[in-house]
């Protein structure tokens, strides 16, 4: 008897264990997915921050360029080597906007480059002026040191002035924007030069709709 009752207190201390020993492994594999998971989506904020973003055009500011709908690739990494360039078109930041439910995501820098805060608005324009350049609108046409600028890209017949006192000299650090339906656009000329601080990367592909993919510049930027 005194045997067998040994038997079962050694059977059970084994059973104990076997039972602690899969908890543990358990745990271990759930830290392991969840760091996983983690670096996932802090690789992926890195990527969306830094490098490339989805973006959709809301509005027909770039007509016949582009239309609204389209989804574009934004890319980011390039501004960070060289300025932007005439012609270049570029998502700008025009008001910031704040994580009003999540607070702690505005001391964040990175995330908050990679994510849309609530009431933030950004345009898609066109780079026309680049620092040292005179940028001038006479007669319906753009003038960039006083060379009147071929833009086959426009959609209308003229260019209006606006509210920018002109010609304008374009400062260092920032640009002259405008956008392809100057008939329906807010840009430089209201706005004046924006900051390349505001400027949030450089729109190349289009990926919606299907039937319009590939290159948005085509053999129209100059």
């Amino acid at each position: 008897m005194s045997l067998l009752f040994s038997q079962k207190n050694f059977l059970g201390i084994v059973g104990m264990g076997t039972k602690e020993k899969t908890q543990k492994y358990i745990f271990k594999e759930f830290l392991g997915w969840l760091e996983a998971i983690l670096l996932a989506v802090l690789i992926s904020l890195l990527i969306r921050a830094f490098v490339f973003e989805t973006v959709y055009v809301d509005g027909s500011s770039m007509e016949h360029t582009l239309s609204n709908g389209d989804r574009l690739i934004l890319y980011k990494l390039g501004y960070f080597f060289s300025p932007p360039k005439r012609g270049d078109i570029v998502v700008l930041q025009v008001n910031e906007g704040t994580f009003r439910y999540f607070p702690f995501i505005n001391k964040l820098p990175i995330v908050k480059r990679a994510l849309h805060g609530i009431d933030e608005t950004d345009y898609i324009k066109r780079v026309i002026g680049i620092p040292g350049d005179e940028v001038d609108i006479k007669d319906g046409y753009v003038y960039i040191n006083n060379e009147k600028l071929e833009e086959p890209y426009v959609y209308g017949e003229a260019t209006y002035e606006g509210n920018i006192e002109l010609p304008v000299k374009v400062e260092e650090g920032t640009v002259f924007v405008l956008g392809d339906n100057r008939l329906n656009s807010r840009d430089s000329r209201e706005l004046g030069l924006i900051e390349y601080d505001k400027i949030k990367g450089k729109a190349i592909y289009r990926v919606w709709p299907l039937d319009r993919f590939g290159s948005i510049y085509k053999n129209n930027q100059k």
